[in-house]
């Protein structure tokens, strides 16, 4: 054989090298990207699990057509106040209408604690048939009125 097979061999073999690294890295990559949104839902599923809320009293003011809301941190998780929505006859109510809402008293906070209770009053024409309070994890509890 003379030096031209032998260089050509050289250079497809180090094509060859050069291009099962590049594809490693993106395989590699690809597959790390896969992992983490897998380890991310573990931890979503874990928390809705360790999530239980219970909508303990509801009471309808009609002199004041106020409607008050207690919903009780039954589970594992610490909740966002923000994040925790509130629906009356499944119409969405936005946190800029509340009259006023506090987690176990305090106003100044918006960590919501496993066994805290969080108060809403909402101002509302009339007695809803149904509340409901659903978390940032998806978890709800309804109660009807």
């Amino acid at each position: 054989m003379g030096f031209s097979v032998s260089g050509s061999a050289a250079i497809l073999f180090i094509a060859a090298f050069v291009s099962v690294g590049i594809l490693y890295s993106a395989a590699f990559n690809g597959y790390e990207r896969v992992q983490d949104a897998d380890d991310r839902h573990g931890e979503r599923v874990l928390e809705r699990r360790n999530t239980v809320v219970d909508v303990t009293n509801v009471t309808y003011n009609t002199t004041s057509d106020e409607l008050t809301v207690n919903v009780t941190n039954s589970g594992a998780t610490s909740l966002s106040v923000n994040e925790t929505d509130l629906l009356l006859d499944g119409e969405f109510r936005s946190r800029s209408g509340y009259d006023s809402w506090s987690v176990g008293g305090q106003t100044d906070t918006t960590l919501w604690l496993p066994g805290e209770t969080y108060s809403v009053t909402v101002t509302t024409a009339s007695q809803p048939d149904r509340v409901k309070v659903v978390t940032s994890s998806g978890v709800a509890a309804t109660e009807v009125v």
